[in-house]
């Protein structure tokens, strides 16, 4: 009963006001119609207190209508650049593999014309770790048994002598680099032609032994393989002569040589494999060029 009272009394209420105000229009159009000059000046006065409002108001819609849309271009720069920078990303890795490809490239002919020069054949192998037995200075190529890879071969580079096999797996095999201390190789001094052995002493760095006092061996002369070995064919270089000295009561001279490889930068190699070897069972050097 309550209720049904207070929505009369809401209804009656907003009646009321809607007739004062319909009346009030009524009056002030009719008061307007007869003086015009006062409705002028109400004019006047609505229109300078209106007009500051109304500039606020219109000022306030475009900067926010401003800052929702320079919003939105930011939200859409932003997911641009996101979209760019996956893009750029994804062609640098594209662009690195090909530069890489490309190197690999130049590294393989390399070794392919050293072996056309040299009338050497081969099977060219990628280094694909250092040995993990502790027991030998060495590095592990991704070429074994299967590919005709034996203990013994030798490997080398372009640029030198790398070692001989110590062991092969179907797949994969050790190689005994020069440095090792186990290391020997027969070797010749290119000016002199002193013959002496060619040992590791570790550190990237061997020693050329059995060199008599008598003959004549300087820094920067050039160190080569002898042949005599029967494991690296005559002429290959091995190092350079990096130091000469004589103890009075030695037999022979200390000479200290540096590898002519760099290992710490060797990625391919080639293992000397026998004139008669076959492809199937070799792969051998032309079948790794791209």
């Amino acid at each position: 009963m309550t209720s049904t009272r207070q929505e009369i009394s809401s209804r009656a209420h907003v009646a009321v006001v809607s007739i004062c105000l319909f009346v009030t229009s009524l009056f002030l159009t009719a008061y307007s119609s007869r003086y015009p000059q006062v409705a002028r000046v109400g004019n006047a006065l609505v229109l300078e207190i209106v007009a500051p409002i109304s500039s606020i108001v219109e000022t306030t819609r475009v900067g926010v209508v401003t800052m929702w849309r320079r919003y939105v271009y930011l939200i859409h720069t932003s997911q641009e650049n996101e979209k760019l920078s996956s893009r750029v990303a994804e062609l640098e890795g594209k662009l690195a593999a090909i530069g890489e490809s490309q190197r690999e490239n130049e590294r393989l002919r390399e070794i392919l014309n050293f072996s056309t020069q040299t009338q050497l054949s081969g099977v060219a192998a990628r280094v694909v770790g250092a040995d993990a037995s502790g027991w030998i200075g060495g590095l592990v190529i991704d070429r074994g048994s299967r590919d005709g890879i034996k203990p013994g071969m030798a490997v080398v580079h372009a640029g030198g002598v790398v070692g001989q096999v110590a062991s092969a797996g179907s797949n994969s095999a050790r190689v005994l680099v020069v440095y090792d201390h186990s290391s020997g190789v027969d070797a010749i001094v290119e000016s002199s032609r002193a013959r002496g052995v060619l040992e590791g002493v570790g550190d990237s760095l061997c020693e050329l032994k059995f060199v008599t006092k008598d003959v004549a061996v300087k820094s920067g002369d050039s160190v080569v393989t002898s042949g005599l070995d029967q494991v690296y064919p005559k002429g290959l270089r091995l190092g350079t002569v990096t130091d000469v000295a004589t103890n009075s009561g030695a037999l022979f001279q200390a000479i200290e040589v540096k590898p002519a490889v760099d290992f710490s930068r060797l990625e391919e190699v080639l293992v000397l494999t026998p004139s008669g070897a076959s492809a199937e069972s070799s792969r051998p050097l032309e079948a790794r060029k791209r």
